[in-house]
């Protein structure tokens, strides 16, 4: 299973890079037509996002809802799901912000292409993140011990074998609390 989430965290990757170029360019009015990348990039949301809610189900099953985006990113590094959090902040201001900004309203083409690929970003990087931590999140849930050694599941708190605090994530761990 790793292999195939490493390549469709690379698709999800590739794709968010192309929609951020696009945007990018867009913001500055250069005319990268993003219209004739849509016939790749909305079809390849689907190839990635349907497999990632799969996913984030598997990372999520033993977590309570209020965790959910906790536990669907406790793989990734800090700044990813920093990350994931303003660019999907970003997407939603932009939807009603961009039109504003530039003026125009939603009919003008320059102004669909920049609302577009602002929310493309999100759907990509979201399946980025959840996939890239989907890779890394066994090797961390086994890591964690309670202060006497023993093994406990990843929402534990307290040891479930003699009730001892979880010990506090190394540097090179990232616990889903953080």
């Amino acid at each position: 299973m790793g292999a195939i989430f490493y390549a469709l965290f690379l698709l999800a990757a590739s794709g968010f890079t192309v929609t951020l170029i696009c945007h990018v360019a867009s913001l500055f009015g250069i005319p990268l037509g993003l219209q004739q990348y849509l016939k790749f990039l909305f079809p390849g949301v689907f190839v990635v996002f349907l497999p990632t809610i799969f996913v984030m189900n598997r990372l999520t099953r033993d977590f309570k809802q209020k965790d959910l985006w906790r536990a669907a990113l406790r793989g990734c590094p800090p700044w990813m799901r920093r990350a994931v959090g303003i660019i999907a902040g970003y997407s939603w201001l932009g939807f009603f912000g961009l039109p504003w900004l530039y003026g125009g309203g939603m009919n003008s083409p320059a102004n669909r292409d920049r609302v577009m690929s602002a929310m493309l970003m999100t759907f990509y990087l979201v399946p980025a993140a959840v996939l890239y931590s989907a890779t890394r999140v066994q090797s961390l849930d086994e890591s964690r011990r309670c202060l006497n050694g023993h093994r406990v599941s990843p929402s534990a708190k307290f040891c479930e074998q003699c009730g001892a605090p979880v010990a506090a994530a190394t540097k090179e761990s990232h616990s889903y609390l953080s």
